[in-house]
């Protein structure tokens, strides 16, 4: 084939899905009319990459072919103010740019066959009654996909808004929203804002009444360690039909890192406390999960709750960890963590 395009002359006022059939690279676009592109300048990409490129040509990479997973990142806003946020207060204000147009053209073009797919933001429910349609697309686009919405709850507080998302009930679709503390004054220090507990406690309710499966974060950080058998027995007694519970570890970012004298701990003091509430969680009947910690931090019969999570881009390793026979099982660090943690690693055998 002579007649071959550029990667950087495509078009830049539409996305691509990059596609490789019979030795021949494709750029699609939405309305699946192919473009041959010349196989250099498509080396460093996979068959169903979706990319945009920039008005200088620069190319963009918003998904990656080789990942059964795809983010779908739809504001920066959020309407809390999370003391231990990896995003700062000035990420979550400036304007959001990302139209619902150009968020459809992106879901449209994601492989079919992904197994995981992340809606997330900011708070995505600030699109309001948009974020409906979004989210139809998606569970449509990859219908064997998990559909996850990360969210704190606040707006399903508005009970015929969460009614709206019963639609997706019978899809595999659920919501994750996290509780900081069984307190509401404490959670609402956390979240950055008065009376955001009652609010996120009628939404998890007006969800669960609608078919809408969810499930509670709890982000561990100084100001609740110590308490996390207590959120996970008011999580039991408040929402029984809840059935997991993810503990994560911080990304000390943003409001993290601005707060890390009031938010930090170190690993080592966490460790208790973290694998009491895995037994804590085991006689309440929920099913935990262990986020964004090192795999050497926990005793070999927890391993099994344990969760590789941390993106690729993110992840840092000791030097002392290339000598660990769990390396490949372990999630390792967040970048910003391996800078100010004293965490001494193990090696494991």
């Amino acid at each position: 084939m002579n007649d071959l395009t550029k990667l950087t002359d495509l078009r830049n006022d539409c996305l691509w899905r990059i596609e490789k059939s019979e030795d021949i690279w494709y750029a699609v676009d939405r309305n699946r009319e192919k473009t041959a592109i010349i196989n250099d300048e498509a080396e460093d990409l996979c068959h169903g990459d979706v990319i945009e490129l920039t008005q200088k040509g620069k190319v963009i990479r918003l998904h990656d072919g080789s990942s059964s997973s795809a983010l779908v990142y739809v504001t920066n806003q959020c309407n809390s103010n999370c003391i231990m946020c990896p995003d700062s207060v000035k990420a979550r204000t400036r304007p959001n740019h990302i139209t619902c147009e150009y968020l459809m053209e992106y879901i449209s073009l994601l492989p079919s066959d992904l197994s995981h797919v992340d809606i997330t933001g900011g708070e995505p429910t600030l699109l309001k009654h948009q974020l409906l349609p979004l989210v139809q697309c998606m569970t449509e686009q990859a219908e064997e996909a998990e559909v996850l919405m990360l969210s704190n709850g606040r707006s399903f507080a508005d009970r015929k808004y969460a009614e709206k998302f019963s639609a997706f009930s019978n899809k595999k679709f659920k919501i994750e929203i996290p509780v900081h503390s069984a307190e509401p004054g404490k959670h609402d220090l956390i979240a950055g804002c008065p009376g955001s507990f009652a609010q996120t406690m009628a939404g998890i309710h007006h969800l669960l009444e609608v078919g809408v499966e969810v499930g509670i974060r709890i982000v561990v950080s100084r100001l609740n360690y110590q308490e996390l058998n207590s959120i996970i027995q008011f999580i039991h007694q408040e929402f029984p039909s809840v059935k997991y519970i993810n503990i994560m570890g911080m990304e000390v970012l943003g409001n993290a890192w601005k707060n890390r004298e009031m938010v930090w701990i170190e690993m080592d003091e966490l460790k208790f406390y973290l694998q009491s509430a895995l037994e804590e969680s085991f006689r309440c009947g929920i099913e935990p999960g262990l986020y964004n910690f090192p795999l050497c931090l926990f005793d070999r019969k927890y391993w099994y709750c344990y969760k590789n999570s941390i993106s690729d881009y993110k992840i840092r390793y000791f030097d002392q960890c290339e000598e660990c026979g769990e390396k490949l099982r372990c999630g390792g660090f967040f970048f910003s963590t391996y800078h100010c943690t004293k965490y001494k690693v193990r090696v494991l055998g």
